[in-house]
């Protein structure tokens, strides 16, 4: 991977979470000095990315579902490229959906405010439209409830917003972003480069969780609503 692109990733993914660990290397990577060395898959918690990264030091311990930091000086890992779905082991994709809501979990007060604050983005379609299961009616009862009173908890949204399983249907929104070369909107996900040329119309990023991190951590930066990547 360029040198660039290996900046811009450890700069902006600060925290990974692990989705395979192989000790003795991954024979079938296509990245040659991957297939004798160990080498870990691991997911981005604020784009999304999927990274393959090495060890730092002797034996390193670590198993899927692990959350390790990259912007640490003692971080135990160091990025080696940005990889696509299609690039994950058998394992890593298995574990991917159980690692994704492990994410939300833990970051679940940026997902609540999603769901208090994500906008329209057509005059006929509502952000809220894009997560799996959410139609006309139960848009209409999000945003009735939310005026009310803005929602607190996954939970509250479950119970006032009239969704069985936000936390799933999350995942199931992210699974999409991850793999398809069809979608529009990007909620979460930032598309990786080559995906993106691939693609027959530019995507839109709307960077939600991006733009509550920043809002968190009182950066006063600003972003925009949506922002069309290059092919």
């Amino acid at each position: 991977m360029a040198e660039h692109s290996r900046r811009r990733y450890e700069r902006h993914e600060t925290v990974v979470y692990v989705l395979d660990y192989m000790r003795s290397g991954n024979q079938m990577d296509k990245h040659a000095f991957h297939r004798t060395r160990p080498v870990a898959q691991v997911i981005g918690d604020t784009y999304f990315t999927l990274l393959e990264v090495s060890p730092k030091v002797p034996d390193l311990d670590i198993k899927p579902e692990d959350r390790l930091e990259l912007d640490v000086e003692n971080s135990p890992v160091k990025v080696d490229s940005v990889i696509s779905y299609e690039d994950l082991t058998a394992l890593a994709k298995d574990e991917l959906p159980k690692v994704l809501e492990k994410i939300i979990l833990d970051n679940e007060k940026l997902f609540v405010e999603f769901f208090n604050q994500a906008a329209p983005l057509t005059l006929k379609l509502h952000a809220l439209e894009l997560i799996p299961g959410v139609g006309k009616k139960t848009l209409r009862q999000i945003l009735d409830e939310r005026k009310k009173k803005p929602f607190e908890s996954l939970k509250d949204v479950e119970e006032r917003g009239g969704l069985k399983a936000p936390v799933k249907m999350l995942v199931e929104r992210i699974m999409r972003e991850l793999q398809s070369l069809e979608e529009k909107y990007f909620l979460f996900v930032y598309p990786d480069e080559q995906r993106v040329k691939k693609m027959a119309e530019k995507p839109v990023y709307l960077g939600y969780l991006e733009k509550f991190k920043l809002r968190s951590h009182e950066t006063g930066a600003t972003l925009p609503g949506g922002e069309a990547l290059r092919r």
